[in-house]
């Protein structure tokens, strides 16, 4: 039985993460011959049958054919297994469908961000990482230009802060209105460093915020799958980001690690309306880390000036600064209740498969469980989401 995809028309909704599912070409209309010249095409150079025969069928789709399945794919959005292949899902590069998927089921603001292209990014040769970045963020602000429901995310590297500053700069003024950084130390600077204070008072004053996605920071390392045994994927396209089963469990460390940085040396003191919002990387955890921030300051930062200046306890920095975008498969009610409710945020991860068949349902069930107050249910499903955004 086909499912009817929800149109919420009761509240207002706000979608924390959805992503741009670029097909082969898509860069290439924005990034210089150098830029194309020196980094890698990853998936989208891919000769493997199945990926082309998706690319064809999701093409073939958009031009107009196969229009019963377009239309059973409006019909339920999440579920269709249509979905499940990325490429060949209702908007996943579209544009005009992908405002009409807003119309369908109700959704009022969604935050899109990069999808496969962001490998562009990772190159050691800094003039092509900028410079693969910019093209990549003229394309994020020409796919959300559709509709002002679409607010793009551009990637901001931060391997110069100098230049991070120029490109932040540039950048926001073309219409990004988040940005995605990594959160490793990088070049010998932790995250706290007041080489990048620049930054972050300039996106404070235009209202910008950071988000930490996940690929943002180191997950589960190549070393740690090296048992010695052959290991295959059944589908070797059947998961093109980097998430493995095996990173779950750890995808936020470096999000911790970069948290901490930021709020013992005292950069959300500094800057308290710089909003951060934390996608795809879980909530699972986030109750033992507002408490661990707090133990360490209180049991050991007695000689620690830094600590002994802030203004309020480590958690209540994240309170007021950090937004939370749980997983679908989380029990998102158990969190809220443990956490609190200006942090959680909700989220489809549209079109990746990953936000399962079913993100309404999934996550009104746990927080349905939980006996979630009206109150709570407003600010899970869009004040927080306004809050980070600045709406």
């Amino acid at each position: 039985m086909t499912m009817t995809s929800p149109h919420v028309t009761d509240r207002v909704i706000r979608d924390a993460d959805s992503h741009i599912v670029e097909p082969p070409g898509w860069f290439e209309n924005y990034a210089s011959s150098h830029v194309l010249e020196n980094t890698s095409k990853g998936i989208l150079g891919s000769d493997l049958p199945l990926f082309k025969k998706l690319v064809e069928r999701g093409a073939q789709r958009v031009a107009g054919e196969h229009a019963d399945v377009t239309e059973a794919m409006k019909q339920d959005l999440y579920g269709h297994r249509e979905r499940m292949t990325q490429w060949t899902a209702f908007g996943a590069y579209d544009s005009t469908e992908r405002v009409e998927s807003l119309d369908i089921v109700g959704i009022s603001s969604q935050l899109v961000f990069p999808g496969v292209n962001l490998g562009r990014v990772r190159t050691k040769d800094l003039d092509v990482r900028y410079g693969a970045a910019e093209a990549l963020n003229r394309g994020m602000v020409d796919f959300c230009g559709a509709d002002d429901r679409l607010l793009g995310v551009g990637f901001l590297p931060f391997d110069d802060p100098t230049t991070t500053l120029e490109s932040a700069k540039r950048d926001i003024e073309r219409g990004i209105k988040a940005f995605m950084i990594p959160t490793d130390a990088i070049n010998g600077r932790s995250p706290a460093h007041v080489d990048y204070h620049p930054i972050w008072a300039l996106l404070e004053e235009a209202g910008v915020p950071i988000t930490l996605h996940i690929g943002s920071g180191k997950q589960f390392t190549a070393v740690y799958m090296e048992t010695g045994e052959k290991r295959e994927l059944n589908n070797p396209i059947s998961n093109v980001e980097s998430t493995k089963p095996h990173d779950l469990p750890v995808l936020h460390h470096s999000i911790e690690r970069w948290l901490t940085a930021m709020i013992y040396f005292g950069v959300l003191e500094k800057f308290p309306k710089l909003m951060i919002g934390i996608i795809e990387l879980g909530s699972n955890w986030v109750p033992a880390t507002l408490m661990n921030l707090d133990i360490g300051s209180s049991a050991l930062g007695r000689f620690d000036v830094t600590l002994q200046n802030l203004s309020m306890k480590p958690s209540e920095f994240f309170r007021r600064q950090v937004r939370v975008a749980p997983l679908h498969m989380e029990d998102s009610g158990w969190v809220l209740k443990n956490v609190g409710p200006e942090i959680l945020m909700f989220n489809t991860d549209y079109p990746h498969p990953e936000g399962g068949r079913d993100p309404f349902g999934a996550f009104q069930r746990s927080l349905d469980a939980a006996g979630a107050t009206s109150e709570e249910l407003d600010r899970f499903y869009s004040r927080n989401f306004e809050e980070l955004m600045g709406l």
